[in-house]
């Protein structure tokens, strides 16, 4: 037999003062460090089975299966020494997958000491969080979990099982429950919504298990945060796909009886009086708003496009504010526009749908502005992006709303369809921008879009589809934040 060497994987763990060892399946020893030896009275030789009755026999092929399912486990061991005696030794494992090793800690003297916060600590290198519980405190936890959790350094060296359990159920029969299962089976796991430092939704999966024979907890803390959110978004595609199939086949069919009362209301203008006739017109106005609405929807249900024209943003919202002015001067409001005459604001894009979505903002500004104000619309061009800001002093928007503004059909107006914000997003959408929304009741709301400027270098990319979304994946442009 040779002398203990150490694999270099956890080459660096052996610089330690804990007393490790590891084996492989069959029990046979690959590495010792000095102070797992001395504990458990053996000499530092590698290629020995490692010598343990027949109850610790049975009880390692236990937990052999365990670790390679759950990839960390606990047991107890005899282990016989060089003195013919045996010794009971409690150990942590952890599945080495690569080598298909198992790394075991001895916990009979490390493991009622004082919380390990090092970073040096193996516990670190885990993907999740993890907290060992005993008695009526944290006696071990990772980093991550302190992240995960954001929990408070300064009292965690007394929080209980119980203390932590109540920070996470509303009442104490449902926790009463949950503890009562998991001192039952020896297993019980739930999830909690909570916010980050960033003051954004994070999803975390907590699975507890409790060794009975050690009285120990195990609370492993796994971030499911994109999971949930790609749900969420499919469930979200899903939904809207549906709606746009139902939308477009309705538009449609509404689309054939306005053509047809059109038709009618032609022939109704030669045959009626005055007063008919300012009927008439009011029905033709209303029929026109209406052909408006429906549009709008078939545009939505659309599949989204390609462009490859290259236009000047400035000039597109030059034509926006002549053709809302005069609606913005009858509401006694003025509308200014701050920007670099000396800058083209070029991008790749349409006319036509990037003129639709600022009409509905800025008519959207007109309507929440009812004694009047002013609408600032500004233009900026930073490094490769052209940002425009569409700012009123109008009511503002409750904080409860603002995630909720561009779904197709939300409106907080009495007569409003809830479609104009939602194709806001698709021509921002299609365009490759973001949008923001910042919001104060009482003061006033601030659309904030973005779109990368026209270049050469921009414009190769984009004629590629796929080198396209491999670019904006790595500029994280895809998503749309509402603050």
């Amino acid at each position: 037999m040779s002398n203990a060497t150490i694999i270099p994987l956890l080459e660096e763990l052996f610089q330690y003062e804990e007393p490790f060892l590891i084996l492989n399946s069959s029990g046979i020893i690959e590495s010792i460090n000095h102070k797992a030896a001395n504990i458990l009275n053996l000499d530092e030789e590698i290629g020995k089975p490692l010598p343990m009755d027949e109850l610790s026999r049975s009880r390692w092929h236990s937990f052999l299966k365990r670790v390679q399912q759950e990839k960390y486990s606990f047991t107890s061991l005899n282990i016989k020494g060089k003195d013919s005696r045996y010794k009971e030794i409690k150990v942590f494992g952890m599945l080495i997958k690569k080598k298909n090793l198992i790394f075991l800690k001895i916990l009979n003297e490390a493991f009622d000491c004082k919380l390990q916060l090092d970073g040096r600590s193996f516990l670190n290198d885990l993907p999740c969080g993890i907290i060992f519980f005993k008695g009526n405190s944290i006696i071990e936890i990772n980093s991550q979990a302190i992240e995960l959790l954001n929990l408070d350094l300064e009292n965690i060296f007394h929080l209980s099982f119980d203390a932590f359990l109540s920070q996470y159920f509303d009442n104490s029969f449902k926790k009463l429950q949950f503890i009562s299962e998991l001192k039952t089976f020896g297993h019980a796991s739930f999830e909690i919504a909570r916010m980050n430092r960033e003051n954004k939704d994070k999803f975390l999966s907590l699975d507890c298990k409790y060794f009975y024979y050690m009285d120990l907890t195990v609370v492993s803390i796994i971030d499911k945060t994109e999971t949930v959110k790609l749900r969420q978004k499919v469930k979200e595609m899903e939904h809207l796909s549906e709606i746009g199939k139902l939308s477009a086949t309705i538009t449609h069919e509404i689309r054939n009886v306005v053509t047809s009362l059109k038709g009618f209301m032609e022939l109704l203008k030669g045959n009626t009086t005055d007063d008919g006739k300012r009927y008439v017109q009011i029905i033709e106005n209303e029929m026109e708003r209406m052909e408006s609405t429906l549009s709008e929807i078939l545009y939505l249900a659309k599949p989204s496009k390609t462009y490859h024209e290259k236009i000047s943003l400035l000039h597109v919202v030059k034509e926006v504010i002549q053709i809302m002015r005069p609606q913005a001067d009858s509401n006694d409001i003025a509308i200014r526009l701050i920007a670099d005459e000396n800058c083209d604001y070029a991008m790749i894009g349409s006319v036509n749908h990037l003129k639709q979505m600022f009409i509905n903002l800025v008519k959207n500004a007109i309507e929440v502005m009812p004694n009047g104000g002013t609408i600032t619309i500004e233009l900026k061009h930073r490094h490769n992006k052209i940002q425009v800001s569409v700012q009123d002093e109008g009511s503002g928007i409750p904080k409860e709303y603002l995630n909720k503004l561009f779904t197709p059909f939300f409106t907080t107006k009495d007569d409003g369809t809830g479609l104009g914000l939602s194709l806001v997003k698709k021509v921002v959408d299609e365009h490759h921008g973001k949008i923001a929304v910042e919001s104060k009741v009482d003061v006033g709301s601030t659309f904030i879009l973005e779109f990368y400027s026209y270049t050469e270098n921009y414009t190769r990319f984009y004629y590629d589809d796929n080198q396209l979304k491999k670019w904006l994946n790595a500029q994280k442009y895809n998503s749309i934040q509402v603050n």
